[in-house]
């Protein structure tokens, strides 16, 4: 019986049933799909560029109630390349200034590697849909995850529809310790919330 669990795959551990171009399939019908929001710093705007933004995306998204929710995800980052570049350069300084600058960067960079604070926060848009004739709903989501590109795309933020190898890396920030905050691990199913709806409870 023991070994009959142990060869449980991915696969039946989470749910999923395929992951093929720009959907992931769950085994219970539903096709998902998912958006990534690229970092947008509204603090280089104007107030009235700020004001102007916020107004249409909020009415694009005023009477959008229907299956999609958004979701952050951290992930570690890598500052290896970055503190070497930085102690090249302050080698290669001569002038006391730049080098005292390069010097604080430096002690921040270790700073931020040892704190475990290194983290980027990425931000996602799930869309989903079921039908009984599968690719209706494939058109549904993509239609739907096209249109809310074009929302962003309006205010000039940069998304991008997830595929295949993106949608893997995307659970793959669920289940690697390395890669998703400890915090985020509140049950032992760490691949569920990939799939999971909201109105769900496992």
């Amino acid at each position: 019986m023991e070994a009959e669990e142990n060869q449980m795959t991915v696969r039946d551990f989470i749910d999923a049933k395929d992951v093929k171009g720009m959907f992931l399939y769950r085994k219970d019908g539903y096709v998902l799909g998912y958006l990534r929001v690229y970092f947008f710093n509204l603090n280089l705007k104007s107030k009235a560029e700020k004001r102007g933004i916020t107004e249409i995306l909020t009415s694009s998204f005023k009477d959008d109630r229907k299956d999609f929710d958004y979701f952050t995800l951290p992930r570690e980052i890598d500052l290896d390349k970055y503190k070497d570049l930085l102690k090249s350069m302050h080698g290669n300084t001569a002038d006391l200034g730049k080098r005292h600058i390069l010097a604080k960067m430096m002690l921040e960079g270790a700073r931020l590697s040892m704190s475990g604070k290194n983290f980027e926060h990425q931000h996602f848009i799930r869309i989903w849909g079921k039908d009984k004739i599968q690719e209706r709903a494939e058109e549904e989501v993509r239609e739907r995850i096209k249109d809310f590109r074009n929302r962003y795309a309006s205010v000039d933020i940069v998304t991008h529809i997830l595929d295949e190898q993106d949608i893997i890396k995307l659970c793959n920030l669920f289940g690697n310790s390395l890669q998703a905050s400890v915090e985020m691990a509140d049950n032992d199913r760490l691949y569920a919330p990939i799939m999971q709806l909201p109105d769900e409870s496992f």
